[in-house]
């Protein structure tokens, strides 16, 4: 077995895997770093302009310099493959898992795992790493508020078992999703916490017995320890660490992976850049494959390896509209009003936007409901039949917009709109500036009589602002990678609310795709209806909450982009269900660890 402390005979490569910012192209001569190796799999490292390899860290609890993702989604294996896009789970280190009872589920480690210096992998690494986050969670808690929505604790009753233990019962599929999902860091990439290592163990034994008083310390180090560095990591997938350099880091294949007679290369690199783009050396040829940043500009198409060929491409980010809902802040906004919110929709034009999409963006031609565009465009969800009658929004309709504003007591003057109390209606737009549908919905709403005043501030004082409701719009970015994942609990009533300043409590007009509510309205508490349907898996729950958006449009929808990567199919060739090629964030990782994918050189 590899001794993760040597280095490889002759020079030390992080001297020799140096390049010049001017060149950029050749990252080094030779067997290391070649841009015509036939033996390596290159890739572009998104966070290129981030944290150099040599301060990088596996602590899956740091937020700082991470090396979680980069490499770690490498080196590091998971118990499943969970796929947000086809809310699918394929089997990794848990061969099998299995609802025991209602609140009880139950993964089946396979054996045939070790880690990279021969020691075997089992269960108990896995659940080491789960109640260390579960502890952390508890310490967090306000007092009488459950530590995790649904996971209640974790145990391995052998070497071979991982029992979780659930609040409520959950179908089987959400079940296993929660247990394996990301609590507090990157620890959903793999399982990182070797549970005979001395430090890992030190810290676990302190969180299960420290009482309150020590809580805060003990989380302040584990939280910002970077233990361990990248070049000193004991993984456990199929490639191991070789050589760290200052812009690239090679990892060799470990033979005694259950999948390594699979893989037909011996080596994968992870490159590093000036700036995050990894479209220049791909067309290049400097690297093989990047995880996202793909499709690319009209202009730059015809400079594409005649192999190109797309991965995640069940991926996506939306380009949004956001608005400050104004619940429980001070600041006096004209959107705290739904009307005022929708009749700003309304009036946008999105069709306008297609002559700015530059071949990367497409626009979300669909009534906002907080479904991926991508799964709207290939109808693969029933939600692409429940919003058949949802409101629709972006058309231009002024006409409508007029009429809801005037039921708020807006007035129009001389083809200038005022407010209520008579004051000219201005809306403050908060960044955005360049961003091209941004400047679209500005000339729709002045065409239509409602001023505009663009706001550029800085990313603290952005952050601050939002987080505060001190502004009235704002320009939004956020992944939109699957049905499920787009309502979870901490991304909708956590994060969202907190910037969009929803009210929790909301009134939706009855039946679902009636606005005029013929049967009346029905209230709802977003958080629980939410965690209503992960218990149930009851559609009900889901379709009034794709309602509740298009009623309530905290963010309207206005383009979506796919958030692919992509790889030189001159060379090589992926395969596998569509659920870990392209809809997975790691695929690029995950095809190398398990039969269910298959990549290989063919160069």
């Amino acid at each position: 077995m590899q001794d993760n402390n040597s280095q490889d005979s002759g020079p030390y490569r992080r001297d020799v895997l140096k390049y010049g910012a001017a060149g950029g192209a050749a990252l080094a001569a030779g067997c290391l770093g070649g841009s015509s190796s036939t033996d390596r799999f290159r890739v572009f490292d998104p966070e290129t302009s981030g944290t150099l390899p040599s301060q990088r860290h596996c602590n899956p609890f740091n937020p700082t310099q991470r090396g979680t993702w980069h490499p770690g989604a490498l080196i590091h294996d998971r118990p499943v493959i969970y796929s947000p896009a086809e809310v699918e789970v394929y089997p990794l280190i848990a061969t099998d898992w299995e609802m025991a009872d209602d609140t009880t589920l139950e993964f089946t480690f396979s054996d045939e795992w070790t880690w990279h210096n021969g020691d075997q992998l089992v269960a108990d690494d896995w659940v080491m790493q789960l109640q260390m986050a579960l502890a952390m969670l508890e310490f967090q808690a306000e007092d009488g508020e459950r530590p995790h929505q649904f996971l209640e604790s974790v145990e391995a009753p052998d070497e071979q078992t991982a029992r979780v233990s659930l609040h409520d019962p959950l179908s089987e599929t959400v079940a296993v999703q929660n247990a394996t999902a990301a609590i507090l860091g990157d620890e959903a990439r793999g399982i990182f916490t070797k549970h005979d290592d001395d430090q890992w163990s030190e810290w676990h034994s302190q969180l299960m017995e420290a009482d309150d008083s020590e809580m805060e310390a003990l989380v302040g180090e584990l939280t910002s320890e970077s233990y361990p560095m990248v070049e000193d990591v004991v993984g456990n997938g199929p490639f191991q660490v070789a050589d760290i350099g200052d812009n690239v880091m090679v990892f060799e294949k470990y033979e005694d992976h259950p999948n390594a007679d699979n893989i037909n290369f011996s080596e994968f690199s992870i490159h590093l850049y000036e700036n995050d783009i990894p479209t220049q050396p791909y067309v290049n040829g400097e690297v093989d494959g990047a995880h996202n940043e793909f499709p690319v500009k009209d202009d730059v198409k015809s400079q594409l390896p005649d192999g190109h060929t797309l991965v995640r491409e069940n991926l996506s980010t939306n380009k949004l509209l956001t608005f400050n809902c104004g619940h429980d802040v001070s600041y006096d906004t004209p959107f705290s009003s739904a009307n005022v919110r929708k009749a700003v929709c309304h009036v946008f034009d999105r069709q306008q936007v297609v002559s700015v999409l530059e071949g990367v963006n497409q626009v979300f031609d669909w009534p906002p409901c907080r479904v991926p565009g991508t799964t709207l465009e290939d109808g693969s969800h029933d939600a692409a039949e429940w919003i058949q009658d949802f409101t629709e929004y972006g058309q231009n309709d002024t006409e409508r917009a007029a009429e809801l504003l005037e039921e708020e007591g807006y007035t129009l003057e001389d083809g200038e709109w005022y407010t209520p109390d008579g004051e000219r209606f201005e809306i403050d737009i908060m960044n955005g500036s360049k961003q091209k549908h941004i400047g679209v919905l500005k000339d729709n709403l002045n065409e239509f009589g409602i001023a505009t005043n663009q706001e550029q501030v800085d990313d603290a004082t952005f952050d601050e602002r939002r987080h505060a409701g001190e502004y009235d719009m704002m320009p939004d970015t956020s992944s939109a990678n699957g049905v499920r994942a787009m309502w979870a609990l901490d991304l909708v009533p956590g994060w969202l609310q907190q910037i969009t300043h929803f009210d929790p409590e909301a009134e939706i007009p009855m039946p679902v795709g009636d606005p005029d509510g013929s049967e009346g309205t029905k209230t709802i508490n977003v958080e629980e209806h939410i965690r209503e349907w992960q218990i149930t898996d009851d559609d009900q729950y889901h379709r009034e909450l794709l309602w509740w958006w298009n009623q309530t449009v905290p963010q309207m929808e206005a383009m979506f982009q796919p958030d692919a990567g992509a790889y030189n199919g001159d060379n090589w060739t992926i395969d596998g269900p569509d659920g870990i090629v392209h809809g997975v964030d790691d695929a690029l990782y995950l095809v190398t660890k398990t039969n269910e994918a298959t990549m290989e050189y063919t160069g």
